[in-house]
């Protein structure tokens, strides 16, 4: 955390004690302010999407599920775009984003859970093939919907929603970094309290229903838990993809499948892989800023594409 607050910076931190009083300002206001909170939104996205990345292959059984792919990041996205064009207000800190990015979000994935499930079989499985053609239309759809969005949107907001589609870690400020520690505690508390059922659901959903797991229900806690992170993430830093497919593949060979062992370590994975991710972005091609959501995407796919040939 501290490389990341130091590294590279256009302000060196010896500014931070110069003679010139406009030159410690300058240095003060980087590293007192806008790089911890560009650092504190990196761990804390980076947390949020490696959890619900997790609890999405816990309730699909699916390696290749996390929020990006299977669309819910863009259902997401395309509620807070729609904040956004429509210049709505905030309440305290809770930007209008964030309700309306949790509702698409929502719908994304229970359109997702719906369509994946194999036909005549609506008690128990997935079909994986299925579940996961289902996540791409349904993401070129919403992403169709969010260019449409742009389209009519002033030429001034449509230049901030296409930078912010790209995922942008400067956008989240001291009232968004608390809406999205309060989700992160709150989604990670209800993962670790299902953590036997969960546990359950990995032998397979009858096995786990004969013990006793309500699945349903489970199912439908995990996917609205899994849902309101997604949307909180997005709402404040834009679509960053593959850190919830990266981070929990990353840590399960190490902590095992476990939820109490693997959600944690998952968390604190994408954290440190978003973080790193993003001092590479500023860093990689100066004074140019490449995009995190790129960088990831950069990371992901070819472990994507691995996965999904071991699996097919």
């Amino acid at each position: 955390m501290a490389a990341s607050l130091c590294w590279k910076s256009a302000v060196p931190i010896r500014d931070l004690w110069a003679d010139d009083a406009a030159a410690r300002e300058v240095a003060r206001q980087v590293f007192f302010h806008l790089r911890p909170q560009r650092v504190l939104a990196g761990l804390l996205v980076g947390a949020i999407l490696a959890s619900s990345g997790a609890a999405l292959q816990a309730v699909f059984r699916n390696p290749l599920a996390e929020p990006y792919l299977l669309g819910i990041s863009a259902g997401g996205a395309l509620g807070a775009a729609i904040a956004v064009a429509l210049k709505l207000p905030q309440w305290g800190g809770f930007t209008a984003q964030v309700p309306l990015a949790f509702v698409g979000a929502l719908g994304a994935s229970t359109m997702v859970y719906r369509l994946g499930q194999p036909r005549g079989d609506f008690a128990f499985g997935f079909d994986r093939a299925g579940l996961l053609l289902c996540g791409v239309a349904l993401s070129a759809f919403l992403s169709a919907l969010m260019a449409l969005v742009v389209t009519l949107s002033n030429p001034l907001l449509a230049q901030q929603i296409t930078f912010w589609m790209l995922g942008d870690l400067t956008r989240a400020e001291w009232p968004e970094i608390r809406v999205l520690a309060i989700v992160l505690v709150t989604g990670t508390a209800l993962f670790l309290t299902a953590g036997r059922d969960i546990d359950a659901l990995q032998v397979g959903d009858e096995e786990a229903a004969s013990l006793g797991v309500e699945v349903k229900q489970v199912h439908r806690r995990l996917m609205i838990a899994a849902s309101l992170m997604s949307a909180a993430a997005v709402a404040a830093t834009g679509l960053i993809g593959f850190v919830g497919l990266l981070a929990p593949h990353l840590m399960r060979p190490l902590f095992g499948t476990r939820v109490r062992a693997l959600f944690p370590a998952a968390a604190i994975g994408g954290a440190t892989l978003l973080m790193l991710c993003d001092t590479l972005a500023r860093s990689a091609l100066p004074p140019l800023e490449i995009p995190v959501g790129i960088i990831t995407s950069l990371l992901g796919v070819p472990l994507f594409l691995w996965l999904a040939r071991k699996q097919f």
